[in-house]
C-alpha cells in the first residue's frame, strides 16, 4: 500500500495521493510491512512514533519524500508570543498544555554523560538555527558570562578565549 502526506491534507482522509494525510505520525499509525509513505513538500513540526515495523530488509515500511520535493521534519515547535523585556532580553510563558505529555523544561539532567557544574533543563531554545544556553539568574540574562571551561577526560580545564571587538 502507498500512503501520501501533505500539508494541505486531512488526517480524517484516507492518504491517497489526492486525499492525503496531514501529518506523517498518521501514516505511521496505519502503514504495515511493505507500505510506503511518501511524503510531499513542506516542514513537518511533528513527533513520528511508528505503531507497526517492517518484517524483513524486504517488508520494511519505507518512509521517503516525493521526487523532487523538499522535506524537512523538525521536533522543534515555533513560538511567535514573545515579549521584549529589556535590551536584548526576550520573554515568553508557555503553558504546560503546550507540550502535551512531554514537557522538557520541567526535567533536570546532570551527571552520567552531561558533565556540568550546574543542573540543566533538557529543554532548548533556537534562534535562525543557533542554540541558547541556560544562565543561572536573572541578572545573567543581561550580562552572560563568558564560558571558559571545557571538561576534558576527566578534568576541567580553562581555555583562552578571544574576546570579540
Amino acid at each position: 500500500m502507498e500512503y501520501h502526506v501533505a500539508k494541505y491534507g486531512s488526517d480524517e482522509n484516507p492518504g491517497t495521493w489526492d486525499k492525503p494525510f496531514l501529518t506523517i505520525n498518521k501514516a505511521a499509525q496505519v502503514a504495515q510491512a511493505g507500505d510506503v509513505v511518501i511524503v510531499h513538500e513542506g516542514i513537518y513540526r511533528e513527533w513520528v512514533k511508528p505503531k507497526n515495523k517492517g518484517l524483513s530488509d524486504k517488508r520494511r515500511i519505507t518512509y521517503k519524500a516525493a521526487d523532487g520535493e523538499r522535506v524537512v521534519i523538525k521536533g522543534s515547535e515555533q513560538v511567535s508570543n514573545w515579549e521584549h523585556v529589556k535590551d536584548n532580553v526576550w520573554k515568553v510563558v508557555i503553558p504546560d498544555s503546550f507540550f502535551g505529555d512531554y514537557n522538557p523544561y520541567k526535567l533536570e539532567i546532570f551527571g552520567d554523560w552531561l558533565v556540568t557544574r550546574e543542573r540543566r533543563h533538557l529543554g532548548e531554545v533556537y534562534l535562525n538555527g543557533m542554540s541558547f544556553y541556560e544562565v543561572n539568574s536573572y541578572d545573567e540574562l543581561f550580562s552572560p558570562p563568558m564560558r571558559e571551561e571545557v571538561f576534558d577526560h576527566g578534568t576541567w580545564e580553562t581555555v583562552k578565549v578571544k574576546k570579540g571587538k
